[in-house]
């Protein structure tokens, strides 16, 4: 029993060492000072436009670890939202009296709801993904920069590209606003009903849902602001950024460069 106690103390070590490792990729990915001369960056795309894009992915999708064990719990019931989107529909009554209620955008609305809950998802199991891969290389915390981008190129590049497809997905359901809107109030409907019925809804359900509503209303402010083309220049930044981010994992071992 102690030795487990250790192994899964170490093991939780580890984790929070990728995602902080990871966090740290991200925001080398988005700097501003080192994206402004490429050629391939958008105009329009000002510093405010890139801080805000890094600071989505980090306060939404890939918190620091002291916010992660809280929403564990509501990470793992996302995925039977995922694979059953009838729990959802189930909280709304049936089809019918939903389109009546929400109006006839309300089956694509829940695909948006979905993408975003599928993006958190994804997530998830891409961590669990590196924290394997590190295990098999045999490194423990702390970890050198060398050792994180080595435990990165475990990860099967199919994996990685459907990582990337999922976050791409959510920007991409994310550009239509008047959707978005609906979506929103959609899902805050099914918050509503949740709290009326805690017998049925734990708090687990309830943090689910509420993950959802809460990166999409963040989606709201970084895209609302956006003209149609930027958004969807936006999109294809972020793909091309986190396709040469892949590509660079089979190449030479990155290492922390001397200050």
């Amino acid at each position: 029993m102690y030795t487990y106690i250790i192994l899964a103390t170490m093991d939780k070590a580890l984790k929070n060492e990728l995602i902080v490792k990871y966090r740290q990729s991200i925001a080398e990915r988005y700097d501003f000072d080192k994206l402004k001369d490429d050629p391939k960056l958008p105009k329009g795309f000002t510093r405010e436009t890139i801080d805000e894009l890094r600071d989505f992915f980090l306060d939404n999708l890939y918190s620091a670890p002291k916010k992660r064990e809280k929403l564990d719990a509501a990470f793992t019931q996302l995925e039977t939202y995922v694979a059953h989107p009838t729990k959802i529909w189930g909280l709304l009554g049936n089809m019918v009296s939903a389109i009546f209620e929400f109006g006839t955008h309300f089956p694509a609305a829940i695909k948006i709801g979905l993408a975003s809950l599928r993006t958190h998802t994804s997530a998830r199991q891409f961590e669990e993904m590196l924290l394997q891969g590190a295990h098999d290389k045999g490194y423990t915390a702390p970890m050198t920069d060398e050792q994180f981008y080595d435990a990165m190129a475990t990860i099967p590049t199919e994996n990685l590209h459907s990582f990337v497809n999922d976050l791409v997905e959510l920007f991409g359901a994310i550009t239509d606003e008047v959707m978005l809107q609906k979506t929103i109030s959609i899902l805050n409907g099914v918050l509503g009903r949740m709290k009326e019925k805690k017998n049925l809804y734990g708090s687990a359900d309830i943090d689910a849902i509420q993950l959802g509503v809460d990166i999409l209303t963040e989606g709201d402010k970084l895209l609302g602001k956006l003209t149609p083309k930027m958004k969807k220049d936006l999109i294809n930044y972020v793909s091309q950024l986190e396709l040469q981010f892949i590509e660079s994992l089979h190449g030479a071992p990155k290492k922390k460069k001397k200050k």
